[in-house]
């Protein structure tokens, strides 16, 4: 089944289509925004009046839930209309336009937190009433800063220069996306391909080997060649927030970054300690993968080789197949959630389909408080990685759904950190419906890889990142300039050789990594989605023993909660105590036995002979 990429996005059937006319709810982006300006001049107006007495603050809380929300409407209208075309004038401008008046208006309202600590006494008396509830936690958690909190001058100071921050990651993603020369891949016949970042994985699945490996090797060339620049550039944008953290008087810039997760480095160290004692569990596939490879393609395993399929499973779907699939792995989750899924397919809450300037990859939109439809963007390809997608996406949107129906504003607003639960465990209610229903071995033998290798990818791979990160971290703050590739791999290194049992000699070929992962830039965040998979299959597991118990006490107590709990003390709340090691065993001995299951089908496809 061929999928058809479109020219154009008027070109593609209105029911493969956003429709983001809802938002607008009968009214133009013009209208909504000269309102929301409207209601920002007058929040200006009030700004120090408003701390007369609990009624008037009372008043401007509810009127900054408004402002608030009809912010997201417009900026959530505005970015997906880019989104479906990147280079539409008409919204890069308005976009532009509206970002700067929005600056301009921050500006002119100045430092909400000084004016906060102004009034601290008042507002710690007003807390204590019934009607400020909803809003207690939010200004609760405001007021303990405090204690990381410069003078009122500085503070202000700090506000007006914040617009000339410098970003290193859009830097770093200029440098990566557009800048860095990555060679051509070469065949045997000497044909030359040019490699850039969209076409990579592509060359990758190539059956010439010639083209897989100078794929990988001029891809890892193109960093090196910059190696020097990029260091310099990772160790700058550290060093900022290591500044700042510690003139915060926090303990550590590590702390300033995972305070608001309620994290605490103990816990991040008993993350790193528990993927490190299982990692024989990663040596075993990785050498059944090599020997399975080995018989399918009669040659040694190289670096080059790691996205060839080692089974062939044909596996093309339409749209409509896609979304019965999710629909059918996903209806032990209730009538609420399969209905409004269904209003997702009926109601044009999903753009589907390839278009030239469309945004590439998936998202579900953030802040929908407010807003009817939780969108969803992706390019289906038909392959069944899109379905995958599709689940995906699904749960961050009913994660939503549930939190925006259930909290007040102010406590609706999940946090980055319990964000990816919601997905993954979609993605594993597909993958078990997938492997349940099928009676072919291969097809079961290529679920079982993709999952043991998004395992690995997000738990070995992101906890290995961010403990790299880590010392990088402490480093700096002790004031240690480590700005150099030699510096920087030599981290690197140390690391990832305790991921491993296996004994081996590193090279600046293996050791790019310490250079080349966008998210060293998103100020420490990669624990969160290995985290987010632990936890998304302890939730998985409560399931597969407790059935639709267990999807209740998911719905009602993870999903429908948004922030009205701090991230630990809701998962404490559903079972789940991060420092408790049976959470960690549970979770690694669920992927042993996947990994034994891979092996027995693998034996059973390639005769393996041990």
């Amino acid at each position: 089944m061929k999928i058809k990429h479109y020219k154009k996005y008027s070109d593609v059937p209105q029911k493969y289509r956003f429709d983001l006319e809802d938002i607008l709810e009968n009214k133009t982006i013009e209208q909504l925004i000269k309102e929301f300006f409207d209601l920002y001049r007058h929040e200006i107006k009030i700004k120090d009046s408003k701390y007369e007495n609990e009624k008037t603050y009372l008043n401007y809380l509810k009127d900054h839930v408004k402002i608030t929300v009809l912010f997201n409407r417009i900026s959530n209208y505005i970015s997906n209309k880019i989104s479906t075309n990147i280079i539409d004038p008409k919204f890069n401008k308005l976009n532009n336009e509206f970002s700067y008046q929005c600056s301009l208006l921050s500006k002119e309202l100045g430092s909400e937190t000084v004016r906060i600590f102004q009034h601290e006494k008042k507002l710690k008396q007003w807390l204590a009433l019934k009607q400020f509830q909803p809003f207690k936690k939010d200004i609760e958690y405001l007021l303990k800063q405090k204690k990381y909190k410069f003078s009122d001058e500085v503070e202000q100071f700090v506000l007006r220069i914040s617009q000339a921050d410098i970003s290193a990651y859009n830097i770093f993603s200029i440098l990566t996306n557009s800048e860095l020369d990555y060679g051509y891949a070469i065949s045997k016949t000497n044909k030359k391909i040019k490699i850039n970042p969209s076409n990579r994985n592509q060359l990758l699945l190539n059956k010439d080997e010639s083209i897989r490996k100078t794929t990988q090797i001029n891809w890892i060339k193109a960093y090196l060649k910059h190696k020097n620049s990029l260091s310099l550039l990772l160790y700058q944008h550290i060093k900022n927030i290591s500044v700042w953290a510690l003139e915060r008087k926090y303990n550590s810039s590590i702390e300033s970054l995972i305070i608001d997760d309620q994290m605490n480095e103990d816990l991040l160290q008993k993350l790193y300690l528990n993927v490190k004692k299982h990692s024989h569990l990663f040596d075993k596939f990785s050498y059944y993968h090599k020997k399975f490879f080995e018989i399918k393609y009669k040659k040694k395993y190289k670096n080059w080789d790691y996205l060839l399929p080692l089974v062939n499973v044909q596996m093309n779907y339409s749209i409509e197949q896609m979304q019965q699939i999710v629909l059918s792995s996903l209806k032990p989750m209730g009538n609420e959630y399969i209905s409004v899924i269904q209003k997702m397919f009926k109601e044009n809450w999903i753009d589907y389909c390839i278009v030239d300037n469309k945004r590439s990859g998936a998202y579900s939109i953030g802040q929908t408080y407010g807003i009817n439809k939780k969108y969803i963007l992706m390019n289906f390809d038909g392959k069944l990685s899109s379905v995958s997608t599709l689940a995906h996406e699904i749960g961050h949107s009913l994660h939503s759904y549930f939190s925006d129906k259930t909290q007040p504003y102010n406590l609706s607003q999940y946090p980055i950190f319990l964000a990816e639960i919601a997905s993954i465990f979609n993605e594993l209610m597909l993958n078990d419906y997938l492997l349940q229903t099928s009676q072919d071995d291969k097809f079961k033998f290529h679920i079982l890889s993709e999952q043991i290798n998004d395992f690995i990818s997000t738990v070995k791979q992101q906890t290995m990142w961010s403990e790299y990160e880590f010392e990088i971290y402490h480093k700096i703050d002790k004031g240690e300039s480590i700005s150099t590739f030699d510096d920087l791999k030599a981290i690197y290194q140390s690391v990832i050789s305790q991921y491993t049992n296996k004994k081996r000699k590193y090279n600046d070929y293996q050791l790019y990594g310490s250079i080349m992962v966008p998210h060293y830039y998103y100020d420490f965040y990669v624990y969160k989605y290995s985290i987010g998979y632990l936890v998304a299959n302890f939730f998985f597991n409560q399931y597969k023993q407790k059935g639709q118990v267990a999807i209740k006490d998911y719905i009602d107590n993870f999903l429908s909660k948004g922030c009205s709990l701090d991230p630990i003390d809701l998962l404490k709340e559903c079972g789940i105590n991060l420092d408790d090691q049976s959470f960690y065993e549970e979770a690694f001995q669920n992927f042993a036995n996947k990994i034994d299951e891979y092996i027995k089908i693998g034996n059973k496809i390639f005769k393996l002979k041990i």
